[in-house]
């Protein structure tokens, strides 16, 4: 019989006979791994057919499959044909072949300072979909995916429409528009404004809109009026008698003004949590409360809760110091394998409530570690993300009972990632509940299937230890579950918070 990478080499060749066909659909039966192997040779195959001069580049892994050379019906039974091999393999790893995601966003709140909104409020480093903007004061930086950059005093209200076009009724923006975004617009209900590479002003106040060019040059295109192009230094009302009069750029916000209230608004938000934590350690059931403001050499984070059995301080294994949500916040960064934060939680605990300020880089893996007790048995708590986006808080049962997983609709969307987030979950058993929140708000509420007091013991932050024993007991390794992110702060209660407290904390 010929053996297994045989076998993968005379499918790759497209010389896989039915009885060879057949034996491979078994060998890959008995052990996944012989498929996590020929997977990794249709990798190669693609790649070096993607490097050969004479052979079209194709990505798609069936288009890089040979053709059958025997019929469907003949293999109805061996099911490892060369047509339908990659299907079968991915079913059996449990990892079928998706269709890409894709985004209908158009834009990017890149900045924010004292704004007050009106429409629901969006935080900075959202991408932003088409639709309305409107908030009744403070500046807004959108960067549109054409490469234009808007700033927007309020009170405004603005509508994206695509990457490149956005219509705006009420109030002051100026745009920077790069050759690559030549031709964006903004509509008014005087006229359009259609850009030719350039930096201008536009406001538009109670049914009157005004353009200032500062540099480059605009076209007004007006209803029952010729086309207008205006030059750099000259401002005009999108009128149909208006005279052209110089421009005034200094009635308008520039990049400077933006980056200092940015920063004064980033030290103002610092110094408010630094005065806000020193009152939440000493708060009622608060067990531990790392705030990521140590010692970079020390390789500790300390717990700053103050109240009766605190937890020890927590080790730092691997990961790396970064900045947090503003300058001068410390923040850890969890990128290997390795990165984690130990840290231990003795005897039990009726009640628990986990709070993290995160920023998710991706969901690489399955399961992707938040906090999470070392091993899994007898009530012990796993809080972590899924590849899918879904929060989920996991609690072993006791002895031999089935453990039972609480998960949210799915909230981590690729739009999601990359900025930062606050996520808590709240183990309440007067209650009878799991109530997961985001960003202060209640993301999901299951019944409790199992009241019992919790046993966390000995944690870790961001990646999770299975703890077998010796050498890991079968020698099989421990599954990954390290975060891809960074934290900047976390705590944890040992009583059940309700939703006015959490909402307090994501502020």
């Amino acid at each position: 019989m010929p053996d297994v990478d045989t076998l993968i080499q005379n499918y790759l060749e497209g010389s896989l006979t039915e009885t060879e066909a057949a034996e491979l659909h078994a060998l890959i039966q008995a052990s996944p791994d012989i498929g996590e192997r020929l997977l990794q040779h249709l990798e190669l195959d693609a790649l070096l057919r993607a490097t050969r001069p004479m052979v079209p580049k194709v990505i798609s892994f069936p288009a890089l499959l040979p053709k059958p050379r025997f019929g469907f019906a003949a293999l109805a039974g061996a099911a490892a044909a060369a047509a339908t091999v990659t299907f079968l393999i991915s079913s059996i790893l449990g990892r079928p072949l998706e269709p890409e995601k894709t985004t209908s966003s158009v834009a990017v709140l890149t900045r924010g300072v004292h704004l007050v909104w009106e429409s629901p409020p969006i935080a900075p480093g959202t991408p932003l979909t088409p639709g309305w903007l409107r908030f009744a004061s403070g500046i807004a930086q959108i960067e549109f995916y054409s490469g234009a950059r808007v700033l927007i005093e309020g009170p405004a209200a603005i509508e994206l429409l695509s990457s490149s076009e956005a219509n705006c009724i009420r109030g002051k923006l100026s745009a920077n528009v790069p050759p690559q975004a030549i031709g964006f617009r903004i509509r008014t209900p005087k006229g359009t404004i259609v850009d030719l590479g350039t930096e201008f002003g536009l406001e538009v106040d109670g049914g009157v809109a005004a353009v200032h060019v500062f540099k480059g040059e605009v076209e007004l295109h007006r209803a029952s009026a010729a086309l207008q192009s205006l030059k750099e230094g000259q401002a005009m009302e999108l009128a149909l008698a208006s005279k052209v009069v110089p421009a005034n750029a200094a009635s308008f916000a520039s990049l400077g003004e933006i980056d200092a209230r940015s920063a004064l608004s980033e030290r103002s938000q610092f110094e408010e949590w630094r005065s806000t934590g020193t009152r939440l350690n000493g708060q009622e059931g608060l067990r531990l409360r790392f705030d990521f403001q140590d010692d970079h050499e020390a390789r500790t984070l300390r717990n700053a809760a103050s109240g009766k059995g605190a937890i020890p301080d927590g080790s730092i294994v691997g990961a790396s110091w970064t900045q947090g949500r503003w300058p001068g916040k410390q923040a850890l960064e969890f990128r290997n394998v390795s990165d984690r934060v130990r840290l231990s939680v003795p005897g039990e605990t009726k009640a628990l409530s986990l709070a993290v300020w995160v920023r998710i880089h991706g969901l690489d893996r399955a399961l992707n570690s938040l906090f999470m007790s070392e091993g899994w048995k007898d009530r012990r708590v796993h809080w972590q993300i899924t590849r899918d986006g879904e929060v989920r808080l996991g609690v072993a049962g006791q002895g031999n009972q089935a453990h039972r997983d609480y998960d949210t609709p799915v909230f981590f969307t690729p739009e999601r990632l990359g900025r930062w987030t606050h996520l808590a979950v709240v183990f309440d058993p007067e209650r009878g509940e799991v109530r997961h929140y985001a960003d202060g708000k209640r993301l999901a509420t299951h019944r409790l299937h199992d009241a019992s007091p919790l046993k966390i013991g000995t944690a870790e932050l961001g990646n999770w230890n299975e703890n077998r024993g010796p050498q890991n007991g079968n020698g099989n390794g421990v599954a990954i579950r390290h975060l891809s992110g960074a934290m900047d702060e976390f705590a944890l209660w040992d009583r059940a918070l309700g939703d006015l407290e959490v909402g307090a904390l994501a502020r």
